[in-house]
């Protein structure tokens, strides 16, 4: 048996990674029933796959929207095409938005804001103006009813 501070070797390393998720099945074969890896739904000693479990968290997941400022106007980055350019938030997902400084926004592109955010489980309105923040604030509540 090795001490806790012998050099690393092959032998060492499978021994000392005995309770680890890329455990050899004989060492861990005595405690397989009591105790549990770290990773969900796996335990310890059972041969290795790499598995990516999605972070379990209680906020929803966030697009995040930039405008761009055309005179003091919040504007849609690409008026031309549909939505603006904008991608509509999914069902579910909240919305941040972030306007800089524009000290308002035209009713066209509220309206489309409105629509890119209809199915959004909420959304926050960033910016550098206290007054434009509270104009696009109001204008999209007033559209969007919330």
């Amino acid at each position: 048996m090795r001490a806790r501070n012998a050099p690393h070797t092959y032998e060492g390393r499978q021994r000392w990674n005995a309770d680890g998720p890329n455990a050899l099945p004989h060492f861990a074969s005595d405690r397989q029933q009591h105790r549990v890896s770290h990773h969900p739904g796996r335990l310890e000693g059972r041969p290795a796959v790499q598995t990516t479990h999605p972070r379990h968290s209680t906020a929803p997941p966030t697009m995040s929207y930039r405008l761009p400022v055309s005179h003091g106007w919040a504007v849609l980055p690409d008026a031309t095409r549909e939505l603006g350019g904008l991608t509509p938030t999914p069902n579910g997902f909240r919305a941040r938005l972030f306007i800089g400084g524009a000290r308002d926004i035209d009713e066209y592109t509220a309206r489309t804001l409105a629509a890119v955010l209809a199915r959004s489980a909420g959304y926050q309105v960033h910016g550098t103006d206290p007054d434009g923040l509270a104009a696009v604030v109001a204008t999209l509540a007033a559209l969007l009813g919330r």
